[in-house]
This record gives structure tokens, sequence and C-alpha cells, in this order.
């Protein structure tokens, strides 16, 4: 009995040991957690302190309907989708207004940290510049040659350009421009004015545009020969190329979800023209 009652004082003793040790093993794997949990979320919280604010600009001309409007209620097709791919990247980003002319400027200055553009719209030199950083592609955009239905007919072909004057429109791209005289006005409205008087006999303008501004005004042009078409893209300061992978998954995502076709339909569709293609 005695070496039963020995054996048992034994076991309880192992097993307060074990008991013990599972605790301490426990409490152990506990408190690195909570060490790690809580370092995880220092760094979530440094690095949301340390990202940077973004500044841009989309308004353009401040007439370049469907894709920017004015107006804060249906501001246009890249205020809204430029809103919503920042809110899903979770980057803090601010719109500032500006006249066209300053835009580019105010980039190369890193005044604002991104544009949108299409690399159609750029000579060789500007799409391989290392100070800026594309995106993937949001939406298409076409440009179109634009005249009055009478003098349409010469302006088939991009070359039908050089040499010429041509409306264009104040701090635009143009791939081409070295090839022609750029006759710079304002806005798009102010170019399909300009054409409606004769003032200039050709123009250069995004096809969705045109078609916006003809019926506006009441003015009856034609389409000539495609001048360019391609594919807008966020154009991001190099130095801020930590925030692309962000910017192209948030952009993938409005993709397959569908909202970023739902925004173009719901600015393109009302837009009438016969002679509208794409």
């Amino acid at each position: 009995m005695k070496i039963l009652g020995s054996l048992q004082a034994e076991l309880n003793y192992i097993t307060l040991k074990v008991k013990s040790l599972a605790k301490v093993t426990y409490l152990y794997f506990l408190k690195l957690f909570l060490s790690l949990f809580i370092l995880h979320l220092a760094t979530l919280a440094h690095a949301q302190q340390n990202q940077p604010e973004l500044n841009y600009n989309v308004s353009a001309s401040g007439s370049h309907y469907p894709f920017y409007t004015g107006n804060p209620e249906k501001p246009g097709i890249l205020p809204e989708i430029i809103t919503a791919l920042m809110a899903q990247a979770n980057i803090t980003a601010n719109h500032v207004e500006l006249p066209t002319k300053r835009i580019t400027k105010y980039l190369e200055n890193g005044i604002i940290d991104f544009d949108i553009i299409t690399l159609k719209w750029l000579a060789q030199s500007e799409r391989d510049n290392p100070y800026y950083i594309f995106s993937e592609p949001l939406i298409p955009a076409t440009e179109m040659i634009v005249a009055l239905p009478d003098n349409v007919a010469q302006y088939q072909t991009k070359q039908s350009l050089y040499s010429k004057e041509v409306g264009t429109v104040l701090g635009y791209y143009y791939h081409d421009d070295a090839k022609f005289n750029r006759v710079d006005f304002p806005s798009e409205k102010e170019l399909m004015i300009a054409l409606s008087k004769a003032r200039i006999d050709v123009a250069i303008m995004g096809i969705h545009t045109a078609a916006y501004w003809s019926k506006q005004l009441n003015i009856n042009t034609e389409f000539g020969a495609q001048h360019s078409h391609g594919y807008l893209r966020v154009r991001l300061l190099a130095k801020h190329k930590a925030l692309l992978p962000k910017i192209n998954q948030a952009l993938a995502h409005l993709h397959s979800s569908g909202y970023i076709k739902r925004i173009e339909d719901k600015y393109i569709n009302p837009i009438s023209a016969q002679n509208l293609r794409d």
C-alpha cells in the first residue's frame, strides 16, 4: 500500500508539473502572439501615416464632356472613376482645379502627383520619360479630325493635316503637332464655335466631346480620319511607384465588378450622333 501511495503521489506531482508547464507554454505563446499583433498594428499605422496624400487634376479644358463636366451632381466619367479608384486603393487624393495650360507644368514641378492621359497623345520621347509611370488602362479614348460638311472630304487621312492650320485646345498634347500649325483655343466648346464661324477649317477633338458640343450648340459637323485611339491611364510621378500596384489592383476590381462600364454608359449613352464611330 505504501508503494501505491508513493506512486500516486509521484503521479500527482507529475500531473501538476505538466499542467504548470502547459500553462507556462500557453502564456508564452499568448504573449508572443500579442507582441506580434501589436507590432503588426504599429507597422500598419506607420505605413498609413507615411503614405503620401496625392493631388491630381482631371478637369482638362473644363469643357471636356463626358469626361469632365464641372457639375458637382454629375461630374463626369473621370471624376467618378478616380474617386472610386482612390477609395478602393485606400489612397487619399485631392482634386486640384487648374487652367489647362498649367496642368503639365504643375505635374512636371511635382505640385500635382498624377493626371489622366493616353500614351497615344504623347510623342515617343514623352512616353519613355522616366519621370512618370503609367497605370493599367481605364477607358478608351478616340480623337477625330472634325470639320464642317463642306470641308470634311479633304481630311480623310492624318497626313491631310500636315502643314495646315489646325484647331487645338491650349495645353493639350497632340503626338504629331510638330507637323502642323496649332491654332489654340481655350476649350472644345470654343473650337466648335470657331469651326462654325469659319475661323478655322479643321480641328482635332475627342469623338464623344465633339458629338456632345455639336449637339449642344446645334452646329453640323462631320468626322474625317481618326487622329488617335488609345486607353486613358493614370500618369503618376515615378517617386510614387510604390503605390502603383495598389492602384492597378483597385482598377482591376472596378473593371471586374462592372463599375467602370456603368459609369461610361451613364455619360456616353445619352450622346447622340449619326456619324459617331469608335
